[in-house]
């Protein structure tokens, strides 16, 4: 949605006003907390030693949870990967994080090696979506914690098998969709909850769309300016890449565009906006799905989509739908979700900025909302925070945070108080229900057909799973 810097300031001032409205303010200025998101979430400053951590795939998405490690409550003593060049850009992540010393940690071109080290307490997985399941339940039975990336794994079948490695092993088992860690959804969610704010929601739009052809360049087709199609360094060319289990060098380090190693757009992109959805929702599950999908654009020999465009089913008694789209030809938009409700519109940009706009018979969207001024102090609905955070005068505005610290302190947290009854908010459970809406989402476009969701999909106890029912 397009808006001019008047809205903008108008629609951020209405949502800190509703926040104000729909949490308690509990802070106080003299908490010593490591970060705010911290006391948010129910997790304070570690007691003990850094947590020991190994990381395996020191790709992209490794690389930034490095970057976003606490080096009071992690200790990065090993890592893994068998790419040169991503080896490489490791240690100077690892240098700039953790100092001198990281040029001492070791790398383990072998992963069994690092989980065979005792010295490993917990393992950070970021490799190819394929990969998840097998080194999880590898870690986990290595008597590992662990953080594996999002999406969970490529079938339901194996998320469940996950769950019940992490169950078997009482080792404990994250994954990371970083939403659930970022209390800016958990604002939108408690201003959702006071149904006098909004209205009744009945329609949801989330969006994620980007422009992979530098603006129509006659050579886009090839894959030349996607950034799932990077250039092959000179340095990887010598990975031999079939004993890894890949077909081709363009295979292991393009995983993203193979059916068979990744899991499209709506994994790597759309998994996190269906849980933006969720924690709107209040955790509700989705119906049905029916959704298109076409590779319209690009000619490089790709099997996944770079267009998606999919519609969601929300149950009784409300009856939300929702919709989804994620593009790869134009980014005027950029990413986000838009709520619409029968008195004000929320609207979440890019994970960091939100705006609120009242329903205005003249479809206006510079109008500031007055809310009541008794309300600001009443007490908020139970949202099982231990704290509250709003936007107020000499409260620090951290909302830019998305999740990718907090998750990794959280783990670290419950890993050195071990008497918590604490889970992390991601753990092997919630982010099932995460990969079967996810998951089904693709066979959906897959089999060009809606899709009703089964119970039994969600129930780790259950053998059922998708997969095994519309076989592709």
């Amino acid at each position: 949605m397009a808006l001019n810097s008047q809205q903008r300031q108008v629609g951020k001032d209405n949502f800190a006003d509703a926040v104000r409205i729909s949490r308690r303010q509990l802070l106080a200025s003299s908490v010593a907390v490591p970060t705010a998101a911290a006391l948010y979430w129910g997790y304070g400053e570690l007691e003990g030693d850094p947590v020991r951590v190994g990381v395996i795939g020191t790709g992209n998405q490794g690389r930034a949870l490095i970057r976003s490690m606490n080096p009071d409550y992690h200790k990065v003593v090993a890592f893994s990967d068998i790419r040169p060049s991503n080896q490489v850009w490791a240690r100077k992540d690892l240098k700039d994080k953790f100092g001198t010393d990281a040029r001492n940690i070791p790398l383990h071109v072998d992963y069994h090696d690092l989980l065979a080290d005792d010295n490993v307490e917990m393992v950070v997985i970021a490799l190819p979506l394929h990969l998840h399941s097998k080194v999880t339940i590898e870690a986990l039975e290595a008597g590992k914690h662990v953080l594996c990336e999002k999406l969970m794994a490529k079938t339901v079948t194996e998320c469940k098998e996950m769950v019940r490695a992490a169950d078997k092993t009482g080792k404990k088992l994250a994954i990371g969709h970083q939403r659930h860690y970022s209390y800016l959804y958990a604002n939108c969610h408690s201003i959702i909850e006071q149904g006098d704010i909004m209205g009744d929601i009945r329609h949801i739009r989330a969006y994620w769309h980007r422009n992979q052809t530098n603006m129509g360049a006659p050579n886009a087709v090839t894959g030349k300016y996607d950034s799932w199609h990077p250039p092959i360094p000179e340095q990887d060319r010598g990975v031999p890449y079939d004993e890894y289990g890949y077909n081709s060098l363009e295979e292991l380090i393009r995983w993203r565009l193979s059916g068979r190693t990744g899991g499209g757009l709506m994994v790597e992109l759309g998994s996190h906006q269906l849980d933006a959805v969720s924690i709107f929702l209040g955790k509700k599950l989705p119906v049905a799905v029916q959704g298109t999908g076409v590779t319209s654009f690009f000619k490089d020999g790709r099997d996944v989509f770079d267009h998606i465009f999919l519609t969601y089913e929300f149950p009784e008694p409300e009856k939300v739908v929702v919709t989804y789209s994620s593009i790869c030809t134009n980014m005027f938009e950029g990413y986000g979700e838009q709520v619409m409700g029968t008195r004000a519109t929320m609207i979440v940009d890019s994970e960091k900025d939100a705006y609120m706009f009242r329903e205005m018979r003249n479809g206006a969207r510079d109008t500031r909302i007055t809310w009541a001024e008794q309300r600001v102090d009443a007490p908020a609905t139970d949202t099982g925070s231990t704290a509250i955070w709003a936007l107020a005068p000499g409260i620090p505005d951290t909302l830019t945070s998305r999740g990718y610290r907090e998750e990794l302190e959280h783990l670290a947290w419950l890993i050195r108080h071990p008497e918590s009854d604490q889970k992390p908010r991601c753990h092997g459970r919630v982010a099932l229900a995460d990969a079967v809406i996810a998951l089904v989402s693709n066979l959906a476009m897959d089999t060009q057909q809606r899709i009703v969701f089964e119970p039994e999909w969600f129930d780790v106890e259950s053998d059922a799973a998708p997969e095994k029912k519309y076989a592709v």
